[in-house]
């Protein structure tokens, strides 16, 4: 694995950041710069942990977060997904069920590095990443993984783009895609030309651009599943699952979805729907986060006229603005008013004791594909 200079990739990026404050510059709405590496090593690691924990739980070694912790993380929006390239130092990662019961999050993530690397003792198709290969990441199922001082890029893909073209959509979580396989190449080449490019791509070509990738990658998952350790059973109970995501996606607004209906009409029992959704906390938990991931993602959007909270719960399937509320509440410790409220601020940053503002804009975009 190799040793990285922390400044160099960061060094345009933290150049342009404080000529914009400089400047006052608006900020680009589908660019963020996120660093830490101008603050105090003291402070380097908590900011960092604080911030990156609204997707995972990571730890360091004490020396490296005492001596020498550096993270940058510079994202783009392209169309539905999220690009992000982040050089850091050695970490500990999870995803664990805690985390993904609190934000709900099902998307997909796929990885490639160009310094460092990646290990874990739970991936597909091997252990560790290779160099130009790819790790893929189904953000819906727990990982632990170790990352060595590194330098990667990721692509952070909406579960919709994806999930149809996959032959077993619940069946990748954890899988290295070796590049030994051409189609692999050239899916990570892709994946480095369309970062180098993306502030210059424009609207009406994301769309053609993520679709294309989508294809290409579904084509390196489907021809890599093989045969694996999962029995005739697994594989069958995956297939449905992909079944009731779908029909939970398409119907969690219905205000007279109930687990009655949605077995009889997925063509299962209702123990099976049970069972397979148990994981999940359950029908109505994994229905309720449904509908309060949509209410984040509008109550998330600025306009001058802002929708009552009634139009909001109706809209997302609650009988009522007071369930709505009292759900909410449950989830997130706070009103749902309180939650627009604190978006707001248009840029979402995050200002630091001595008043410099830290762009972390892509924790929102995460939350809000």
């Amino acid at each position: 694995m190799s040793n990285i200079n922390p400044d160099a990739p960061a060094q345009v990026a933290l150049f342009a950041m404080k000529q914009n404050r400089e400047s006052g510059m608006t900020q680009s709405a589908t660019h963020t710069f996120f660093t830490v590496n101008d603050l105090p090593m003291s402070k380097r690691y908590d900011v960092w942990q604080s911030s990156i924990d609204c997707i995972f739980s990571v730890e360091t070694l004490p020396d490296i977060r005492k001596n020498n912790f550096h993270a940058t993380l510079d994202a783009d929006l392209l169309g539905s997904m999220m690009i992000a390239r982040t050089n850091s130092t050695h970490q500990f990662w999870e995803r664990s069920s805690k985390t993904i019961a609190a934000d709900g999050m099902d998307h997909y993530m796929v990885q490639l590095y160009y310094n460092g690397g990646m290990s874990t003792d739970d991936g597909k198709d091997g252990q560790e990443i290779e160099a130009d290969g790819l790790l893929f990441q189904d953000l819906s199922q727990v990982a632990r993984a170790t990352t060595s001082d590194f330098d990667n890029l990721a692509f952070i893909i909406p579960r919709p783009l994806l999930e149809d073209r996959l032959t077993l959509p619940e069946d990748h979580n954890m899988r290295f895609l070796s590049p030994r396989d051409p189609m692999v190449r050239i899916v990570a080449n892709l994946m480095r030309s369309l970062k180098a490019n993306a502030s210059a791509l424009k609207s009406e070509h994301a769309h053609v651009l993520e679709n294309s990738f989508a294809d290409m990658l579904a084509a390196c998952l489907n021809s890599a599943y093989g045969e694996t350790s999962e029995t005739t059973n697994k594989r069958q109970n995956l297939e449905v699952m992909t079944l009731i995501r779908r029909y939970f996606r398409e119907n969690f607004s219905r205000p007279d979805l109930t687990p009655d209906r949605a077995a009889r009409e997925l063509g299962i029992s209702r123990s099976k729907l049970y069972q397979l959704l148990e994981e999940h906390g359950g029908v109505y938990r994994y229905t309720r986060d449904l509908r309060l991931r949509r209410a984040k993602q509008l109550l998330s959007t600025t306009t001058k006229r802002p929708r009552s909270l009634y139009d909001v719960a109706l809209e997302c399937g609650f009988s009522s603005d007071t369930s709505f509320i009292r759900a909410f509440r449950e989830k997130f410790d706070m009103t749902p008013g309180d939650f627009r409220r604190s978006q707001q601020n248009a840029s979402n940053n995050v200002q630091d004791a001595d008043g410099s503002e830290r762009d972390t804009r892509y924790e929102k975009w995460l939350h809000t594909l």
